[in-house]
């Protein structure tokens, strides 16, 4: 009797970048865990990032990969690479590298270590960009940097002192800072520009 053949694999073209993202100076880490093109420029991986964590996608920012910065295309040129002219796959990065994500809009930046963890060829009908998985709430949209967000989480374990109460008013009245809403964030991923970089 013969075995059942097993249903063959069918890949689209490119290949797909696991990463993880981690938010630099706050503990516990609040981190996602994102599939992206690897055809995807740097500019659009600024916006996946954005909408992975709940952010404003026209920050200032930059990519900082083996010592060379890739800018914000609104930089006007002259000043580094250019994001939106790069693709993720010529970086030449592998399973293993890292490299850091900066938005610098703030009083503090927000610095973000970008870890690839996997490089797959991408499967017919993968749907990307995805989060598939994360820990703890992002800061809420106006706020300052790491340190303002410290001080608005140790507001929350603060109910009788006045600053704390203040701080408190930035914050959503829902406000959990270790729920993560998948669903809400693939939603919002779904929505973000494709912009094919340059040949």
């Amino acid at each position: 009797m013969a075995l059942p053949s097993r249903p063959r694999v069918r890949f689209g073209s490119g290949d797909v970048y696991q990463l993880r993202i981690e938010l630099d100076g706050l503990l516990p880490v609040i981190w996602r865990r994102l599939l992206v093109s690897g055809r995807a420029s740097l500019h659009e991986l600024h916006g996946v990032i954005q909408a992975s964590l709940r952010r404003d996608e026209w920050a200032a920012y930059h990519f900082e990969v083996d010592g060379v910065r890739y800018l914000d295309p609104a930089d006007g040129p002259g000043r580094g690479h250019d994001a939106e002219a790069t693709a993720l796959e010529i970086l030449g990065v592998r399973e293993g590298a890292r490299f850091l994500y900066v938005v610098d809009d703030h009083d503090e930046p927000w610095i973000h270590a970008v870890t690839v963890e996997r490089v797959t060829p991408r499967l017919v009908g993968e749907r990307l960009p995805a989060c598939v998985a994360g820990r703890r709430a992002p800061p809420p949209e106006d706020c300052r940097g790491p340190r303002d967000y410290r001080d608005m989480l140790a507001a929350l374990g603060e109910p009788h002192d006045a600053h704390a109460a203040d701080l408190r008013t930035w914050l959503p009245d829902d406000f959990d800072p270790e729920f993560v809403d998948l669903v809400s964030i693939n939603s919002l991923l779904s929505k973000v520009p494709r912009r094919r970089p340059a040949a």
